[in-house]
């Protein structure tokens, strides 16, 4: 059996951390949902944040179902919303609004912006 040693000052984690990803996007558009983040079993928090003008909408890439369509599955069903249809994403403020999801966020993410089709978005990505 192993020892773990600990010093002051160390990250506090033994296993699984991977010291923060942090990935730029600058094709956001509001045509089609853009993957933003793979699905990760090890994630632990999220943030997106948008340097840019317009709102974007972040969601998972699959949902537990469609609420108003028969039957709700509880199982995962591909999730596409539009921006006619938003419910079931969350929105990321522009002009430097940031959104924090962590706990449960192993799924992949996608996102899609309110206007326009070159808008930045930052994603970074923690396994602590």
């Amino acid at each position: 059996m192993g020892i773990i040693s600990r010093s002051p000052g160390d990250s506090g984690t033994v296993a699984g951390a991977n010291g923060g990803k942090t990935y730029g996007f600058n094709n956001i558009t509001n045509a089609a949902n853009v993957v933003v983040a793979q699905a990760n079993p090890s994630r632990q928090k999220l943030t997106f944040h948008n340097p840019g003008p317009n709102d974007i909408f972040v969601s998972q890439t699959t949902i537990q179902g469609v609420l108003g369509t028969a039957p709700v599955s509880p199982s995962d069903v591909p999730f596409t919303p539009t921006t006619a249809l938003l419910g079931g994403t969350l929105r990321v403020f522009g002009n430097g609004g940031s959104l924090v999801v962590d706990g449960e966020c192993q799924k992949a993410w996608q996102a899609l912006a309110a206007t326009g089709t070159t808008n930045p978005l930052t994603v970074i990505e923690s396994n602590v």
